[in-house]
């Protein structure tokens, strides 16, 4: 049984959890927002996955599962409540909150648009899945598959951290006009 000042903390991260999600104005991904809550020291990992289990019980945030991912969203009931109870909230925390919240958001729009990922295919392979996509539209995918997890690793820490220039050298190499000639021609495999 919860005592009046647990219950009081208990309550305060909730409502902290909903300010958070009402300020950061965006769906966030349960890695990401774990990430954000603990790198920047707001709660911890256990108390984290209560809260945010029982605002969904609640129905104060909307979840859903896409590509694998599950994401969080304020909705209005969870807005509702905000308002009611936005005040128990230190202001020193709101402060902090939308100080940060610009970069935060920023960040978050980078790793959904940016993804990397990878799984064993077979006993002795790897397929490499790696995305770009601008406002929720693809503009390019790509599945590799490759011989060792250090490949698919590798593979993966590049896409993550150099997106853009990998993407323009993919584009420039397949608009490259090139010539077939006889010297660099694939054999033809027709009888």
């Amino acid at each position: 049984m919860e005592t009046g000042y647990e219950s009081m903390e208990t309550a305060e991260n909730k409502v902290f959890i909903l300010y958070f999600m009402k300020k950061i104005h965006m769906a966030v991904g349960n890695i990401q927002f774990i990430k954000i809550m603990l790198e920047n020291r707001y709660m911890n990992y256990f108390y984290l996955q209560q809260y945010l289990s029982e605002l969904i019980e609640e129905k104060l945030l909307s979840t859903w599962r896409q590509e694998g991912q599950q994401f969080y969203e304020i909705n209005d009931k969870g807005l509702e409540v905000l308002s009611m109870f936005e005040n128990i909230l230190p202001l020193g925390l709101k402060k902090r909150v939308d100080q940060s919240v610009t970069p935060i958001r920023r960040s978050i729009r980078m790793e959904t648009l940016i993804t990397a990922d990878y799984a064993p295919e077979g006993e002795d392979g790897y397929n490499v899945f790696c995305k770009i996509k601008e406002d929720d539209f693809p503009l390019i995918e790509i599945k590799i598959a490759v011989g060792s997890k250090d490949d698919a690793r590798n593979m993966c820490k590049n896409w993550s951290g150099f997106p853009q220039e990998i993407y323009l050298e993919i584009l420039e190499t397949l608009l490259k006009d090139r010539k077939k000639d006889e010297t660099n021609a694939l054999p033809s495999f027709e009888g």
